[in-house]
């Protein structure tokens, strides 16, 4: 296992920069179900941290680079393969099992594939509309709150927001993308969305 000298563009792939605010760097994704599965991981909170494209193996004399490296909370470390079920066929799963092997006798950690076909698109929109929210400061709006409820509709707290000095609806969306505040991700969230304090 080696790591990357750095990152090296192909011709005949797309390279999409996706920041990540938990690991406080660039990500780079060569499609974009790839960007759209490291979006899934900046905010699982069972994932300490991820990285992309970063080291190799050798599968039986042929070079082969992960699309990820996740470590969890707990510890476990994970390698995943992300590929469009289009390009899942037999010869895919023949190489894979190699692979899985190669990697699991090198680190005993596991190669876990990864489809579209494991994608909430609401949640994955959610997520999308959260994300330009992570890096927003929202911690002095914290001690502001005054909430008689642990539960309430999105647009009860933009509305008891709004009404606090230096502070916009923007700060209500800023504390449910870092968890503040947690919903049901499943369906599309809406100005009546029921939230929950997390804090």
């Amino acid at each position: 296992m080696r790591g990357r000298n750095k990152f090296t563009q192909r011709r005949n792939k797309h390279v999409i920069n996706f920041y990540s605010n938990k690991n406080e760097c660039h990500i780079w994704c060569e499609s974009f179900l790839e960007r759209d599965y490291a979006l899934l991981l900046e905010f699982d909170e069972s994932v300490q941290s991820f990285s992309s494209q970063t080291e190799y193996f050798n599968v039986f004399g042929k070079r082969y680079t992960p699309d990820f490296c996740v470590l969890y909370a707990s510890g476990l470390t994970e390698y995943v393969e992300v590929k469009h079920t289009t390009f899942l066929d037999d010869a895919f799963f023949e190489a894979h099992a190699l692979r899985q092997h190669s990697i699991y006798q090198e680190t005993r950690s596991c190669l876990k594939l990864f489809s579209e076909n494991e994608i909430c698109v609401p949640s994955l929109d959610n997520l999308r509309l959260l994300n330009r929210y992570r890096q927003l400061d929202v911690k002095h709006i914290l001690p502001l709150l005054n909430l008689k409820t642990k539960k309430m509709k999105f647009k009860s707290l933009e509305n008891a927001i709004s009404r606090l000095d230096g502070a916009s609806r923007a700060h209500a969306w800023g504390l449910v993308a870092q968890h503040y505040f947690v919903f049901d991700n499943s369906s599309p969230i809406t100005p009546d969305t029921v939230i929950q304090r997390n804090f």
